[in-house]
């Protein structure tokens, strides 16, 4: 039988790498203080929008990198991994069609309805707003004197379709119209359709800054602290993964149950008592979650994962739970999965309180039980099920807590690959340690030079088979996934992308002798290092030209191999001493550059970008490369 646990996150962590904000200036916590440089009034084009960033070109040319910090967040992650607690206040409106509005989303808007449910009139104005907090229902501006009479009504409602002149939407059952539920409209054909929102994820690449208030901190760091965005054409409708499903669902009560119940898909069955809403939410979560694991190993579970999910302990008779390790973890608002196994038989129970990342990661512990027999080693155990627990699918960017995120980038020293492989299984630890194992399974599962290793090593660990270990399939590549490894812990951020930054072992490289010959190669924009087919000698010195445009946003503007405002997109180059696996600091050439190599090595060059911004970039460079005779 084995324990898997989870810890809840990092909440506990907050408190010392949060530093709040003062009136004056930025406070001084257990993470050291921070102190306001510059404050900013500015307006412009978003050129590029990722997790908790966005990129501004202002409208005097100048590029402005902003972090912020959403409602729901615990702080602004800064470019040292601290967090900054820092809410910023985002108002983003935006024009649209009302038949592009999907089911779930929520709408305002003022109508005629009678006593009886029935409408009259046409709409002339829809606003979508954020679903959350949204307060649900229909308010009469007066009572009407008799049940037939119209009175003109607010509404606020999910959408249950939209199309071109009619708009239905469907409220709880409630006073005045406690029989009806779904009322439909017309739509009249100058109807105003806009977008009302604070939610930053709404704000696309081509947006317009109506108008931003920032500061800029002696870290370098640029924080909103407000921000008026007019939404591009189409962002003002779009719906992220997670809104999708919970506009799929915003019809069904959301208060949880007095007494649990079975809820159950395909590959789980839970005794709970979550409302109605969230628990299909879970559901489709976690069966999201098992057709990517089944598909990643091309296996099926051998029955479903069981369990409690719970949201109050009281609703559940005394004995409903008779595992005292679970009770345990869901009074600490945490969880566990105990698995089993008698001969071919297996059984995975869940105990875990009603946090959907609790759940996912003990449920991936659980699945992954079913389909092999074991969750292999520790390592592995926990940094695949936290990867699950983020996985999305088709993403291969970094997206995960901020504050994991941040532990990540602050903790020096960084720990060791090996520190983290330990064969075995040993405790399961805290979030800290998730997090270490996060960041080794990210990278092997992500990066293509490890990744075909990776799913076979993952099989046969968690099936036991003899003779298999991480160093017996990593191990003739130790040098190279050390490397890596050390690399990916220094640049990582969210939205980083393993693939992109994958380092080209394969690549070949040649000296050339005192003008005699050239080397030339093509560099891509979105990608990390790139070899350039040349081998430096130190002392000797060497010509570089580069020609062609590229872009290091989505809606940013072309640019040459010099890059634009704050060296944004210039060609950058390393030497790679490969004799010692070193990487020499990295020096700016531009689109023309003559240069003294300071160690014997491979040349390597990249398009100079935030490492969690490559995915955005597009277009190549032309670079040509001499050496000039002493």
């Amino acid at each position: 039988m084995t324990r898997s646990g989870h810890g809840g996150g990092p909440q506990g962590a907050l408190r010392v790498i949060l530093v709040p904000l003062l009136a004056v200036g930025l406070a001084a916590g257990a993470a050291g203080q921070v102190t306001v440089r510059e404050q900013i009034q500015s307006a412009g084009i978003v050129e590029a929008a990722a997790s908790g960033r966005l990129t501004v070109r202002t409208d005097r040319g100048d590029m402005l990198d902003l972090r912020l910090q959403r409602k729901d967040e615990q702080g602004v992650q800064l470019a040292d991994g601290r967090l900054l607690g820092m809410t910023t206040e985002v108002r983003i409106s935006g024009g649209f069609d009302i038949p592009q509005l999907k089911p779930g989303q929520v709408v305002r808007f003022e109508g005629l309805i009678n006593g009886q449910g029935r409408t009259d009139g046409a709409v002339t104005a829809v606003t979508l707003i954020d679903a959350a907090g949204a307060p649900i229902g229909i308010t009469p501006a007066a009572k009407p004197a008799t049940a037939a009479e119209f009175a003109r009504c607010m509404v606020v409602a999910p959408i249950k379709q939209a199309g071109k002149g009619r708009l239905v939407v469907q409220v709880p059952e409630d006073r005045p119209y406690a029989r009806k539920t779904t009322f439909a409209f017309k739509v009249a054909e100058e109807a105003t359709a806009r977008l009302e929102s604070s939610d930053p994820k709404r704000i696309d690449p081509g947006a317009r800054v109506v108008s931003l208030e920032a500061i800029r901190l002696d870290t370098g760091d640029v924080v909103a602290r407000k921000l008026v965005v007019e939404s591009a054409a189409g962002g003002a409708v779009r719906e992220r993964p997670d809104e999708k499903l919970e506009n799929k669902y915003r019809g069904l009560a959301d208060e949880p149950k007095r007494e649990p119940r079975l809820i159950r898909s395909p590959h789980f069955a839970f005794l709970s008592d979550v409302s109605d809403r969230e628990a299909k939410i879970i559901l489709d979560k976690l069966e999201r979650m098992a057709g990517l694991l089944e598909r990643y190993f091309a296996r099926k579970p051998a029955g479903v994962v069981e369990g409690f999910v719970v949201h109050d302990l009281s609703a559940f008779p005394p004995g409903a739970i008779a595992e005292p390790a679970g009770i345990a973890k869901i009074r600490e608002r945490a969880g566990v999965c105990v698995n089993s196994r008698l001969g071919g038989q297996r059984r995975a129970m869940l105990y875990s309180c009603a946090d959907h990342g609790v759940i996912q990661h003990e449920s991936a512990h659980g699945f992954c039980h079913m389909m092999f027999g074991s969750t292999g080693p520790t390592w592995l155990a926990e940094g695949f099920a936290e990867m699950a627990n983020y996985w999305q699918d088709g993403e291969q960017a970094v997206d995960i807590h901020p504050a994991v995120m941040a532990y990540l980038q602050r903790a020096n020293p960084k720990r060791g690959l090996l520190e983290i492989a330990v064969p075995g299984q040993t405790p399961a630890g805290t979030w800290q340690d998730y997090a270490w194992r996060w960041a080794l399974c990210h990278l092997l599962a992500n990066n293509p030079n490890y990744d075909d290793r990776f799913r076979p090593l993952a099989i046969a660990l968690m099936e036991e088979r003899p003779g298999v270990s991480f160093e017996s399939v990593y191990g003739p590549v130790a040098r190279e996934i050390s490397f890596e490894y050390d690399q990916f812990l220094r640049t990582v951020g969210n939205g980083y992308r393993a693939d992109l930054a994958a380092w080209p072992w394969q690549a070949r490289f040649r000296p050339l002798k005192d003008g005699a010959g050239r080397v030339g190669v093509t560099i891509k924009a979105r990608a990390g290092w790139q070899g350039s087919g040349l081998r430096v000698e130190r002392g000797a010195t060497y010509a570089l030209a580069a020609t062609g445009t590229w872009r290091t946003a989505a809606a940013g503007e072309p640019v040459t191999a010099d890059g634009g405002d704050g060296g944004r997109g210039r060609l950058t180059a390393a030497v790679f001493r490969d004799a010692e696996f070193v990487l020499q600091e990295p020096f700016a050439v531009g689109a023309e550059k003559t240069f003294v190599a300071a160690a014997d090595g491979q040349l390597f060059l990249r398009c100079a970008d935030d490492w969690t911004g490559l995915a955005d970039n597009d277009g190549e460079i032309e670079v040509a490369l001499r050496r000039i005779a002493d």
